[in-house]
């Protein structure tokens, strides 16, 4: 019989698996927590990988069984020895695959993938209140550093308003923090002082290599928050720890403003307060232990995964949230840091 050759696009089938899971650190024994498994069928693989790292490809078919025999993977138009591809060099690459099925021979769609160097996201930690006349300067700094930068993670932890969590003085007391506002860089090393954060302490660290990488992904059912992330670096994973905060953009209450007569501030005249004054990267909860989870010594260029889940609460705005995600080492400096909006996938970047 003569062989046909048939192209068509990577379908994605979702079966729906009900099974019970439970946080990695909350309890919620109380209340079972259901999530939806989906299940790709088609060409699957990692997005994004660092240098050297394996990559496995694989085929499903509509059942969601592998395909493993009469099956050949191409990158770049080169053929594949067996089913795996490394790189030494970064890039973006092309792979598809060709398999037969009843003397047809099917070939995938191409799909692009990257090898890529991390780079580093600066954790910028803003410690501030509503009650604060000050704290306007800092996050007026942090928006004008947002501006020249995308490689940095904020989180706003409030003190002593109705923002503020249970957890907050514990931070604070680990981080030195006595004075509003008060911003930290990586978690332990001090950004300026209360009237002055220079740009350039930031900047100039930004987006600079590193060996460590951070992916997110996450989604929301029934109130219920998944989320999954995976680390891997070019230098094994030794002490180490994950953390994994929660934070809220677009929040709305009045901020005391003692820059309302200062000529040079972008709060010139806003009022004092500033009635109805937008609030974002707003720390809402710790979703792992709040100075991160031990993660386990892990090899070279091996992914490390882990999963959380967390019950949302009524009053949060699911669509203004967002997962900031630190890799830290034993003294709880940040290595490096990844955020996205909650329901986003960010891969290895």
């Amino acid at each position: 019989m003569k062989k046909s050759l048939l192209k068509f696009p990577v379908l994605i089938l979702i079966v729906t698996i009900v099974f019970i899971s439970c946080s990695k650190k909350e309890d919620f024994s109380a209340e079972e927590q259901q999530q939806t498994e989906e299940i790709e069928i088609g060409l699957t693989f990692r997005k994004s990988s660092l240098k050297d790292q394996e990559i496995a490809f694989k085929v499903f078919d509509s059942e969601g069984t592998e395909i493993t025999e009469n099956i050949t993977f191409f990158v770049d138009g080169a053929v594949l020895e067996g089913n795996t591809f490394q790189s030494n060099a970064e890039g973006s690459f092309e792979v598809y695959a060709e398999y037969t099925v009843e003397d047809q021979t099917v070939v995938t769609d191409t799909e692009t993938f990257t090898v890529v160097t991390p780079k580093r996201k600066i954790v910028l930690e803003d410690y501030t209140g509503t009650w604060c006349g000050y704290c306007p300067s800092l996050d007026a700094a942090i928006n004008s550093v947002a501006q020249q930068t995308n490689h940095i993670s904020v989180v706003a932890i409030h003190n002593n308003d109705d923002l503020a969590l249970a957890i907050e003085p514990t931070i604070r007391q680990e981080f030195g923090v006595f004075g509003f506002p008060s911003g930290r860089i990586n978690r332990t090393t001090t950004w300026g002082s209360a009237l002055n954060f220079p740009e350039d302490q930031v900047l100039d660290i930004a987006g600079e290599n590193v060996n460590t990488a951070i992916s997110i992904d996450s989604k929301v059912e029934n109130g219920n928050l998944f989320v999954e992330v995976n680390v891997a670096s070019e230098a094994s994973l030794q002490d180490r720890k994950l953390v994994v905060y929660l934070v809220e953009d677009g929040i709305i209450r009045d901020q005391t403003n003692y820059f309302n007569n200062d000529s040079n501030s972008p709060y010139y005249q806003l009022g004092d307060p500033i009635i109805d004054f937008e609030l974002n990267h707003v720390l809402r909860a710790a979703i792992s232990d709040v100075f991160g989870d031990v993660i386990p010594n892990t090899a070279e260029l091996t992914d490390y995964t882990a999963n959380y889940n967390y019950n949302l609460p009524s009053d949060f705005v699911v669509e203004n949230l967002s997962l900031v995600v630190m890799v830290v080492d034993m003294d709880n400096s940040a290595i490096n840091s990844q955020h996205a909006h909650v329901g986003e996938s960010i891969f290895y970047e």
